[in-house]
């Protein structure tokens, strides 16, 4: 009667999700069945032995299986200084392109998953299109677009700028897989949309060795071909376009335009011996030690993580460190009643580049910029010193994840929930002397939080119909609170540098910034899961869901999803011995796209630009500012904005041969995101350039193909696997709001049937040698504006023959993103030494070398003041840039190198030798002793394996790009130079169990 009531109470009370503590025993390890198992503490043939075990058992428990093919190779991967989850994922499988920017160490990094699903046209736009990340089934919170919203440029955000995915202990990590197939992000809903990725954290001790530990050591190389260049490199440069000044007069004229620092050959200061890279670049120390303990049996079991990295940069004295701690635990109250915790930590320090940029663009103030920083060693450092004296510039991030779940299984019926949190803050404070800033120094300080706290709950029931027809029947109520949130102030013209303080430094202005982003979202989903014997597989998913983010008169959206496989193998080709794995498998769905900003909801407002009359960006505000904010440069939020949702559909086969030596999977996709909301212009009549409306539509297809195979496999001998992949992507604007056929935004312009990754560029043709090849049309020169081209002007086509240039003469061109990406990965062992070597490469893209448009456009740039005529130290630096480009007049009124033309459009295809990895396991054996006569071992020495390795990163690259790496591009395709070096290492490392 006790227990029965028990039982009742539960299924009353639970509705969840979760880990079910289940377990299979083999061969002395014990398995829960949802769970892979890490070859960090398992061989092989535990493996396979696991693999069997949990198809048999997956069968037996009328539980639909759908394999996956996109799990890293965490083993190899671990062998690497690799810190966050994009680095694991770059270059590892196909459909996903990861863009790291720059190598200061724990920077932010773009990802995406086959493809770019809306149009980019600023960071905050970038961060709106990457993957979720779960943990443990926690959808992870990162920085919300917003706070690129304060700033006057989007150089960088407020606040710390770390990239918070580089917060997770990956040696603790068991499992990392990508999900891409409709129906199975369509259980995932709104948040899932621009594709998943589940991290799956250690979260208990299964069996084996129940002590683990890996620690590694190495250093980071900066570049060894570094050309320092001075004052004379620049003079030298500047007097090539001497040859277009015809008379004294236009020579002298131009020579009056150059800047003080160039004229005078006796200053030392920039004419003296360059020495500046040895106090740029260093050599730099890589570290990383971990350590899990864990032990129980399929009761009651915890497992305890440790892990702390060090990951310097090889420029600027960039640093990174982590200390990360993880707890889990699972016990059964009773056999049907169990309860599980998980508890994830992790403290980041990040200490970022010195650019002059990224100071600037923070405290927005320019001051004379006339003269740039000295490449002479002596006075690089004095400046140095002073930069370090009284500068303060701390970066911290917290972390903390978890969840508490409590599960019943009782007769096929499966209950569980879960409580989940999320929680990081986000804390900087910085402060600029006086002598940094022309005697006006500079304090901030930045507190934010991103909270997410979900109440998960499920119930599955399965059954059968004469053990052929497995059902499983499930329900799912989710419910989510996110909230991020920050404090942001600013002063200006503080009395004393000693005081870097807002509150005892006596500044004289001071700005604050308060904003809160919040969504609170509801879902229900249902599925059924139906399978005939090990021939067939269907899901059916139906899902509704709720946002306060949305209006009010669409803030429901229901949205189906199925999916099938056929086992071609055992229907009708069972006899052919050769053929391994036959199947096909298909899958639709339709999925609400997460809104990470609330401004839509709240109806009609505007954002002014112009709120505080020195042109500050403020984020929308509808409280009585409109009065005065006018005008407005931005959008106006109105009513009958809906949900935007994605439609996906894919289809693929997979196959194996030989016994499953040789496997080929093939998968075609078809993304289209329908209803984006997107900013179109309006007569500025009303006080606004622009409005919000749904209506775009952008679709992405493509190919996907992964070629594995084991050419040679003999345990005691020698043995070769390889993979090969290849993903092929194509995006395409299929509509814009209201049936325009265009849209231009900025720099950018949507065309319909186009690329939304294209270029908008004039089409350079040359030079006009002469005022007679100037094109003349009704006794007028070709012109742009009121400007007449003439001898050494740019010849830029003219589209449309209307003798005159402008944006109607732009054309579409190129892409930002690589049409084709892929990898090869192969691995030898011989014995007890294996080696592994890791090549990617992306084909098809291009980007604007604006770091050779801002070399040759000088002469407009210094006399333009903005952030864009900066000269850092590292530009002192003779690259590989193209130094081709036709000399035209500096002194023409047309700005003859600005970037928006494809004379600096280059391409970008590359191919990297990312990784080798050798590595020797050495046996531990167990010491034999006679005792009564026999040969016994005792069991005292628990030490098994010891694998010791040592790898080589980032070692060759192959590339026509002139640029320094390929990869250094920012994500709107243009190429800057401020990416620090993707720099090699070597690591030397070692990990055991006992």
């Amino acid at each position: 009667m006790r227990n029965a009531i028990i039982r009742f109470c539960a299924i009353v009370a639970l509705l969840g999700f979760g880990n079910e503590i289940r377990a299979v025993r083999s061969g002395g390890h014990l398995f829960l069945l949802n769970d892979s198992i890490s070859p960090d503490e398992n061989n092989g043939k535990v493996i396979e032995e696991y693999d069997s075990i949990r198809a048999a058992h997956a069968l037996k428990e009328n539980a639909v299986v759908y394999a996956s093919k996109d799990t890293l190779d965490l083993w190899r991967l671990s062998c690497s200084p690799y810190i966050s989850v994009q680095q694991y994922l770059k270059g590892t499988l196909p459909g996903v392109y990861v863009q790291e920017t720059t190598g200061e160490p724990g920077s932010i990094q773009n990802m995406l998953i086959r493809g770019l699903s809306s149009p980019v046209f600023s960071k905050g736009d970038m961060s709106s299109a990457q993957p979720v990340v779960y943990l443990n089934g926690i959808p992870l919170l990162t920085n919300d677009a917003f706070v690129y919203g304060i700033k006057s440029t989007e150089v960088n955000p407020i606040g710390t700028a770390t990239n918070i995915l580089s917060g997770l202990n990956l040696d603790n990590v068991e499992s990392i897989e990508v999900i891409k197939d409709a129906a199975r992000l369509a259980k995932l809903g709104p948040l899932a949309a621009n594709g998943a990725i589940l991290v799956n954290m250690k979260d208990g001790y299964y069996g084996g060795s129940n002590m683990f530990v890996r620690a590694n050591g190495g250093i980071a190389i900066p570049p060894s071909d570094v050309k320092m260049t001075n004052a004379a490199n620049d003079y030298a440069f500047r007097m090539r376009f001497t040859d277009y000044c015809t008379t004294k007069e236009q020579r002298a004229a131009y020579l009056n335009k150059m800047p003080a620092w160039i004229q005078d050959v006796r200053d030392m200061n920039f004419f003296g011996e360059p020495g500046w890279a040895d106090d740029y670049y260093s050599m730099s120390p890589l570290y990383n030690f971990s350590a899990s303990m864990g032990s129980g049996g399929s009761f009651s079991n915890y497992i305890f993580m440790l892990g702390y990295t060090g990951n310097n940069g090889v420029a600027d004295e960039t640093k990174f460190n982590k200390l990360t701690a993880n707890f889990a635990l699972n016990m059964k109250l009773m056999e049907q009643l169990g309860v599980s915790c998980l508890i994830n930590l992790s403290r980041i320090s990040r200490d970022g580049n010195r650019n002059l940029r990224d100071r600037y663009a923070e405290i927005e103030y320019l001051p004379d910029l006339t003269t740039p920083l000295s490449p002479v060693t002596s006075i690089y450092r004095s400046y140095l010193d002073v930069y370090e004296e009284y500068k303060k510039n701390d970066n911290l991030n917290n972390l903390l994840n978890g969840y508490l779940g409590v599960n019943y299984n009782w007769r096929g019926l499966y209950v569980d929930t879960r409580l989940m949190l999320d929680y990081n803050t986000n804390v900087r404070h910085v402060f600029w002397p006086m002598d940094l800033m022309e005697s006006v120094n500079y304090v901030s300080n930045y507190s934010g939080y991103n909270r997410r706290l979900i109440w998960q709950s499920s119930a599955d029931y399965k059954f059968d119909f004469w053990k052929s027809h497995f059902f499983k029947v499930g329900l799912q109520e989710i419910i989510m609170k996110s909230v991020q949130h920050y404090n942001y102030t600013q002063g200006y013209d503080g009395d004393d540098d000693t005081k870097p303080t807002t509150s005892g430094g006596g500044f004289k202005q001071t700005k604050r910034y308060v904003d809160k982003m919040q969504n609170n979202m509801v879902s229900t989903l249902f599925s059924i899961d139906y399978r005939y014997r090990n021939l067939l597989d269907a899901q059916l998913v139906l899902r509704a869901d709720g946002s306060s983010n949305v209006q009010k008169d669409s803030r429901w959206l229901f949205t189906p999803a199925a999916s099938v496989s056929l086992n071609l193998k055992d229907l009708l080709l069972k006899d052919i011995k050769q053929l391994s794995d036959l199947a096909i498998r298909g899958s639709w769905a339709r999925i609400g796209r997460y809104q990470d900003n609330n401004r839509f909801a709240a109806g009609p407002q505007y954002t002014g630009e112009e709120l505080t009359g020195i042109g500050q960006p403020v984020m929308s505000s509808y409280y009585g500012y409109a009065t005065i904010a006018r005008p407005y440069n931005t959008a106006w939020v109105g009513y009958g904005l809906g949900w935007p949702y994605s439609d996906k559909w894919n289809i693929g086969l997979n196959t194996s041969f030989f016994n499953k030596r040789l496997s080929l999977d093939i998968e075609y996709y078809n993304n289209t995101d329908c209803d984006l909301i997107t900013t179109i212009p309006v007569n500025e009549e009303f006080g606004y350039k622009y409005r919000y409306a749904n209506g775009m539509k952008v679709r992405n297809s493509g190919v996907e193909m992964t070629l594995s195979g084991k050419p040679f496999e003999n345990t005691k001998g020698f043995s070769w696997d390889a993979s090969f992949s290849l993903a092929y992507n194509k995006n395409e604007l299929l509509q814009l709001p209201e049936n325009l056929k265009e849209l231009v935004i900025g720099n950018r312009k949507l065309k319909v049937g186009h690329a939304i990754d294209q270029f908008w560029l004039y089409q350079n043709e040359g030079i006009y040698a002469s005022d007679a090849e100037v094109p003349v049309h009704n006794g007028k020169k070709l012109t742009m504006g009121a400007i007449a081209f003439a001898k050494n002007d740019p010849k830029w086509k003219d589209q449309n023959n209307d003798n005159q240039i402008n944006e109607n003469d732009k054309i579409l061109k190129g892409h930002s993103l690589p049409p084709v990406t892929g990898s090869l990965v192969n691995n030898f062992r011989l014995g007890q030494f294996d080696l592994g070597i890791n090549l990617f490469f992306a084909l098809g893209h291009d980007a604007i070398n604006y770091r050779s448009s801002q070399r040759y456009n000088f002469l407009a740039l210094e006399n333009t003041p903005s952030l864009e005529g900066l000269r850092e130290i590292f530009f002192w630096q003779s690259t590989y840039d193209k130094d081709d480009y036709p000399l035209y007049n500096q002194m023409s009124g047309l700005t003859p190198y600005r970037a928006e033309q494809d004379l600096f459009l280059e391409k970008l295809s590359y191919l990297k030798l990312r990784s080798v990895t050798l590595g020797y396991t050495l046996p531990i054996r167990k010491k034999a002793y006679k005792g009564g006569g026999k040969k016994k071992v005792v069991s005292k020495n628990k030490l098994e394996n010891i694998y010791f390795y040592v790898t080589g990163n980032n070692l060759l690259t192959l590339t026509s790009f002139s640029g320094d790496d390929p990869e250094l591009i920012d994500m709107d395709g243009y190429y800057r130079g401020y990416g620090q070096p993707l720099s090699r290492s070597v690591i030397v490392g070692m990990k055991f169990n006992f």
